[in-house]
């Protein structure tokens, strides 16, 4: 019986009428369900939830997945600092491996660079002093003849030719670059000499070379800072980077359509935003060293970030760089032990940043071409915590992320590391009042900066220590700082450097300020303060006012 009525209905169904199965088109509400009409607002949002919900779990889920591809931890993005280099000797019979303090494996020259400031070397280092007055510097520099020699001595290189192959290769670099005393203005001293007219010279580059910035505009000006050469952000620069995955990987349609979706602007902002694995897996125990607490400094933890958000853009081959911006702002000072307040004075300062422990000096007649020079001032009596500035100086300071660190900032070249230990952390300061015949110094400090962070401002009223025949801290210096780092382009092709740089785009920043001090007051060699015959023990602790 079930067949029959399952076949009559069959057969009842089939002669309705098909307007009357599906309805009209008149009829249709444009409704997936003719029941959503008797549904309240909540409900119908309930039920699109129940629908969206697997779409967005399942979109959820690949953008987890794909973390660990833009963002990836710690250990898929450092690599173990290279071991020594060994020299391979091959017999008949055996084959001899020993280490080699500076063969030609050497690509990176750090170790050239610190095997040649050796006591012994016989490289003699010159202190070049450019500028005259309050506007000078010292450079300490080497002969071109006298490292060709040391190399091919030493028996780090076969011949003249190989010797002058490597300097080129370490110029490239920028491990060190190149200056003609011929192009200086020169002064007395040099002119006496006609063999050190005739001789090229070198300065040491420094990874964390720090510029002084004129002006509001030269912080995204195009520069060779540290071993690098940059140039202002620019979207073409990115797009080139990417011309060629986009080929391989959908041809001109995928440029096409990445260019249409403004993908470089996104991956830029994805990239420069990227929280680094320690802040996404942030909440956990403290980090303890020897029973403390070992947390790293807001300072040392933003210069973190930006080398890992670097490591990210080259992990993918973009040109997309940070480099690091401190504001320096002098707003005050007073001298807080005199009756009477403070008296109206000319005064201006001498900055720096370096690294912890550098011996380099910074007063007005000696100091390094990395520091900064504020216009004398006025400044007149004010009174109360919240008195209006009275000084009002600014200086500013940019140094780059090298590129061959990890995010500690510790150098995968062990050679370099010893040289040139990490980034500056010190804003070194020296005060003086403008006099007639001779400048008289009212103090100086050394202000860390390890409370600063990224974006942040800190202002601190600073006591400057007097000189020890004046003895005491008489003198308040009331600052501020800021921090930010701004993003430009690393330019890595060889071709594109040398054009640029023929361009001028990416001037050197120690070679433009050099020449810009001779013209003012000439070139001298100094031998004060300073042992040019043989290299010393203590160089080491002077290096920092050799590399700039």
């Amino acid at each position: 019986n079930w067949r029959g009525s399952s076949f009559n209905a069959e057969v009842k169904i089939e002669n309705v009428p098909i307007g009357n199965r599906i309805g009209s088109d008149d009829d249709f509400d444009e409704s997936l369900s003719a029941s959503t009409e008797e549904l309240g607002e909540e409900e119908m949002y309930a039920v699109a939830s129940r629908m969206m919900r697997p779409l967005l779990c399942w979109c959820r889920t690949m953008e987890t997945a794909i973390v660990h591809d833009l963002a990836p931890a710690l250990a898929h993005v450092s690599r173990a600092i290279a071991s020594m280099p060994v020299d391979v000797e091959a017999s008949e019979t055996a084959i001899e491996i020993a280490p080699s303090d500076i063969g030609s494996c050497i690509d990176g020259g750090d170790a050239v660079v610190r095997h040649m400031i050796q006591p012994g070397s016989g490289v003699d280092f010159h202190t070049l002093r450019v500028g005259d007055g309050g506007h000078c510097a010292i450079v300490v520099l080497f002969s071109k003849k006298e490292a060709i020699y040391w190399l091919t001595s030493t028996g780090a290189e076969k011949d003249e030719n190989d010797a002058i192959a490597r300097l080129h290769r370490m110029e490239k670099r920028r491990v060190i670059e190149q200056i003609d005393v011929n192009e200086l203005a020169v002064g007395k001293s040099f002119m006496d000499t006609e063999e050190l007219e005739q001789d090229i010279r070198y300065r040491f580059v420094d990874p964390w070379e720090v510029e002084v910035v004129e002006s509001k505009e030269g912080e995204n000006a195009g520069a060779s800072l540290g071993r690098g050469h940059y140039l202002p952000f620019n979207v073409g620069l990115v797009a080139r980077a990417c011309e060629h995955v986009e080929r391989s990987l959908g041809g001109l349609h995928l440029m096409g359509l990445w260019a249409l979706a403004k993908g470089g602007i996104f991956l830029t902002k994805a990239l420069a935003s990227v929280h680094p694995p320690w802040e996404r897996s942030a909440g956990g125990d403290l980090q303890m060293k020897g029973g403390a607490v070992a947390e790293p400094s807001p300072y040392t933890n933003s210069m973190r970030q930006h080398l890992y958000r670097n490591i990210l853009f080259r992990r993918l081959r973009v040109p997309q760089r940070f480099l690091a911006l401190l504001q320096v702002e002098l707003l005050d000072l007073k001298n807080l032990t005199a009756a009477a307040g403070t008296h109206l004075l000319t005064a201006y300062a001498l900055l720096r940043l370096k690294r912890p422990g550098s011996g380099a000096p910074l007063t007005h007649k000696a100091r390094t071409l990395d520091s900064a020079s504020t216009d004398p001032k006025k400044i007149g009596k004010s009174s109360g915590p919240n008195a209006p500035a009275s000084w009002g100086s600014l200086v500013r300071f940019r140094f780059p992320l090298p590129e061959d660190v990890n995010c500690d900032g510790v150098s995968f070249d062990g050679d370099r590391e010893a040289l040139f230990k990490g980034a500056p952390s010190v804003l070194q300061i020296s005060v003086y009042e403008k006099k007639f015949m001779s400048d008289s110094k009212l103090g100086g400090a050394d202000v860390k900066l390890d409370g600063l962070s990224s974006g942040g401002q800190l202002e601190e009223w600073v006591p400057l220590r007097a000189p020890e025949e004046k003895g005491g801290i008489t003198w308040f210096a009331r600052i501020r700082l800021t921090l930010r780092f701004e993003l430009m382009c690393l330019e890595t092709d060889d071709a594109e450097i040398s054009r640029v740089m023929s361009s001028e785009r990416c001037p050197s920043v120690g070679l433009r300020k050099i020449r810009q001090l001779s013209r003012l007051g000439g070139a001298h060699e100094d031998t004060r303060g300073f042992k040019k015959s043989v290299s010393t023990p203590d160089l080491l602790t002077y290096l920092e006012s050799m590399v700039y």
